[in-house]
């Protein structure tokens, strides 16, 4: 049994150097970094997910194994490289995406290497976008989801867009709504709301396809969390960004680990109180790795998340 398991990609990013046109290969990859996220809160996690038959490959894999996430990984693609990227810092630390190739080795996830077991052995079940653009993986996605709605266990869904990863920015919100009906809690950006018509209709959103939580992140200014008809807000300690990669990670895999700690297990356990403690140790995480360059690189520990509660309240 663990407490999340984490299906989607682990890639390469590569990122940049403090020397002109020099790029440093660090490990990376949504769903991967919330299962790393989640092992150094204290929580035990998995991760599911297709990296190619490479160096990189091998690297990734090793990477989350030490950090103490269980694979859940199939042989490796024999179709695609392993996925890379290429990471953009602007003066303030916010990134951008430039994507290696189109289809790449976390695309070929297969439905048959998602096992009931592995759904029923997970308290909750977490995915991203960032499989649904092509291959195989939106069919495994699915596949997982409606596994995990049979078994009565928690989905929780990142909205993670990547524009440069679609044709158009309907096409991302077609795939996703075919997972809706299946999720229970979704973490959104407002950079990504408009896929919805914008922030003030995400609550019909929710509505509609009977999702239990919403959470809101809105960089440098308050996160918001929406569950039972109210709001929760937490303002952001104030850091000034190096790296944003990987923030929105380090928020909602802390969030997770911390419902899971206070014993969440299905739509009826949630709280008030619950909610705003991890929206405060989620706030305090995200705000931690915008301090440290890469993603994985900068997700914290739980001592680091407790320090900083104690420091900015």
């Amino acid at each position: 049994m663990v407490d999340i398991l984490c299906v989607g990609d682990a890639v390469i990013d590569f990122t940049p150097w403090n020397e002109c046109g020099v790029y440093v290969r660090n490990a990376g990859g949504a769903p991967a970094n919330v299962a790393i996220a989640i092992a150094r809160m204290g929580c035990s996690s998995a991760f599911c997910g297709k990296v190619g038959n490479d160096i990189f490959g091998e690297y990734l894999l090793k990477t989350i194994h030490d950090n103490g996430v269980f694979l859940y990984c199939g042989k490796p693609s024999q179709e695609a490289a392993t996925t890379m990227t290429f990471v953009d810092l602007s003066p303030d630390g916010n990134r951008s995406f430039t994507f290696a190739q189109k289809i790449g080795a976390h695309l070929h996830l297969e439905e048959s290497e998602i096992t009931p077991e592995m759904i029923r052995n997970a308290k909750i079940v977490h995915t991203s976008s960032t499989m649904l653009y092509g291959g195989t993986s939106p069919q495994a996605v699915l596949h997982a989801l409606r596994m995990a709605k049979e078994n009565n266990v928690l989905v929780s869904f990142d909205i993670n867009y990547r524009a440069l990863q679609w044709k158009t920015p309907e096409d991302c919100r077609n795939q996703i709504i075919k997972l809706l009906p299946f999720v229970d809690m979704i973490k959104i950006s407002n950079e990504e709301s408009f896929l919805f018509g914008g922030d003030d209709k995400l609550l019909k959103v929710m509505e509609q396809y009977d999702i239990q939580l919403m959470a809101l992140t809105r960089g440098a200014s308050p996160a918001s969390v929406y569950w039972d008809g109210k709001e929760w807000n937490q303002p952001c300690i104030g850091n000034i960004a190096v790296d944003t990669t990987g923030a929105g990670d380090a928020f909602w895999g802390v969030f997770l680990s911390v419902i899971i700690e206070r014993g969440i297990r299905d739509r009826g356990d949630f709280s008030g109180d619950i909610i705003d403690e991890a929206l405060r140790y989620a706030v305090a995480a995200g705000e931690l790795s915008i301090l440290k360059y890469g993603a994985i690189a900068s997700l914290p520990y739980k001592t680091e998340v407790e320090e900083a509660l104690k420091l900015y309240g």
